[in-house]
């Protein structure tokens, strides 16, 4: 038997993300919402969102049979690609159904922004949320188990469902995603520069995307090298970190 309440999820945008395909392009960022671990739901993919998304999108969760005060909700941000050596969670936030009850009580929205924490524990970035704990309007449809983080969820321009898979979009319907997915692919247009022009161009294009590169693998070491220390030092202490590693379906 589930509970008398259900929470409503509107996940309005994100801001500094880390974007952690820097190796092969931008982040195709799109969030995974729950309370009970064996239901999961997500928004859409935000094909050019990269570190700064906006969903703008409304969740509806069945919450399980316990006490409201006990219950978390969690948010995790995730890349939707699969590149090699690419760990798809951006990051991770958790905001306690207790602080909702507290500050607004039961069928009132709460705004809040909540810090994303990377998988070893270091803020980075934020998350737009508004929540509301209320009385189930109609009957909740049966909650959509999201993919294994690095398997492109549905929308996304690399999703491809197995045959006979059935897999859907939360609530029906395929999802729309930001940009031009359902359009024609634009047309090439002619350079400007032509010949010999063009292979200067491509290659001062080059240099510049390198010099660029260069920056953010910089970047990339540094926060590595702290990353990295910061999940030994919780493997050293025997940390938990909660299921944020993505692992847990």
């Amino acid at each position: 038997m589930g509970s008398r309440y259900e929470i409503e999820v509107k996940l309005e945008s994100a801001r500094g993300l880390k974007n952690v395909n820097w190796r092969y392009g931008p982040n195709r960022p799109y969030a995974v919402v729950w309370v009970d671990p064996s239901n999961k739901t997500l928004t859409r993919v935000d094909e050019e969102g990269d570190t700064d998304p906006n969903w703008d999108e409304t969740l509806v969760i069945p919450l399980p049979p316990e006490p409201l005060e006990n219950l978390t909700l969690h948010v995790d941000v995730v890349h939707a690609g699969r590149e090699e050596d690419t760990k798809p969670l951006i990051g991770s936030a958790r905001l306690k159904l207790a602080e909702v009850l507290d500050d607004v009580g039961v069928g009132v929205p709460l705004s809040r922004t909540l810090k994303l924490k990377r998988p070893s524990g270091r803020p980075h970035g934020k998350v737009n949320v508004n929540v509301t704990v209320r009385e189930p309007r109609y009957r909740a449809p049966d909650p959509y188990n999201a993919p294994p983080y690095g398997v492109p969820p549905p929308g996304s321009r690399d999703y491809s469902p197995a045959p006979g898979s059935g897999y859907g979009y939360p609530y029906g319907g395929a999802p729309p995603v930001q940009g031009s997915y359902y359009s024609n692919p634009p047309e090439k247009k002619k350079s400007k520069f032509g010949g010999m022009g063009t292979g200067l161009a491509v290659g001062a294009l080059a240099g510049a995307v390198g010099g660029i590169a260069l920056v953010e693998g910089a970047d990339y070491l540094e926060d590595k090298i702290a990353d990295d220390a910061a999940e030994k030092v919780e493997d050293d202490l025997g940390y938990d970190d909660g299921g944020y590693d993505g692992d847990d379906f």
